[in-house]
């Protein structure tokens, strides 16, 4: 079974073997913040599923109001027919009819009252996959300081700028700062 090593594992094992001390302090800054990047992206990955499920639910509970709808209207003609023939009917008959429209009109109110709930249950799961969005997407935007920092450091290894690995820093500590804020909105 072979291991695959990401891009900047090589130069935090060599920065670690050499006496420089800008390059310990590269390594291990490296390290840290490919550790943080991998929780960040399991926790987006986490928040992006559950999104998605409440989305699904939002799609499925909408279909079933659609159908809801679909089912009053078939009812509200079904009353209207009776209407026309309890209009058209002998005196004898017109009761019959009646008793349908009342039937009918009873249905519908069930039915609408159905169909309310659920419109209002898609609203719900809708609201839900939105609060878990949210949170994602600083989550990746977290993965994208952290990343820039990481190339920056990477960076700081080959030319021995202090002032690169000050400005890996800062880029580190923005996405530490988003991740932190991300975390607050779960």
């Amino acid at each position: 079974m072979s291991h695959e090593h990401a891009p900047h594992d090589h130069l935090v094992e060599q920065a670690a073997h050499s006496g420089d001390p800008l390059s310990r302090w590269v390594a291990v800054f490296t390290a840290i913040l490919a550790a943080l990047s991998g929780l960040l992206h399991y926790e987006e990955g986490v928040l992006q599923t559950q999104a998605l499920i409440f989305k699904n639910d939002a799609v499925l509970l909408q279909s079933k109001a659609s159908d809801q709808w679909s089912y009053y209207q078939a009812q509200s003609s079904k009353g209207h027919l009776m209407e026309l023939a309890a209009e058209l009917a002998p005196q004898a008959r017109q009761g019959f009819y009646r008793d349908q429209i009342t039937k009918y009109e009873d249905r519908k109110k069930e039915i609408a009252a159905k169909a309310s709930k659920l419109e209002k249950e898609v609203e719900g799961a809708n609201q839900r996959s939105e609060a878990k969005e949210h949170p994602q997407h600083l989550f990746g935007q977290a993965l994208a300081w952290l990343s820039v920092a990481i190339s920056l450091a990477a960076v700081t290894s080959l030319t021995g700028s202090r002032k690169l690995f000050v400005l890996a820093g800062l880029m580190g500590g923005a996405g530490i700062g988003v991740a932190i804020f991300a975390f607050f909105h779960l």
